[in-house]
């Protein structure tokens, strides 16, 4: 299951592919999207530690939608307290934008 939406199976137009990295399986779209998570100018792929550190602060959060832990998309307006695992992010009305730079 990807470690960030914990799903075994999700549309891969959504979350896209999943890529397993020294035991942590993730979706692209998921990596991409997770707040505070940021590629390497130099290489565009995320770091293992970076990766781990936000696992654990999404450790900490529920979804809006599905309520379960582990959500590591906030919304983007800072006074919205809302966060959500990207595959619950249809169900719940929202919309998911990728554009330029993170």
């Amino acid at each position: 299951a990807c470690v960030l939406c914990h799903r075994t199976q999700a549309n891969t137009d959504i979350c896209g592919d999943k890529t397993v990295q020294c035991q942590l399986c993730v979706h692209t779209y998921c990596q991409i999207l997770a707040t505070g998570l940021f590629p390497q100018e130099d290489t565009g792929h995320f770091l293992l530690e970076d990766t781990r550190h936000i696992i654990r602060e999404a450790a900490k959060k529920s979804c809006f939608i599905c309520c379960k832990m582990g959500a590591s998309i906030t919304c983007c307006h800072t006074s919205c307290q809302r966060t959500f695992h990207l595959p619950c992010a249809p169900d719940g009305q929202c919309v998911t934008q990728y554009f330029g730079a993170y």
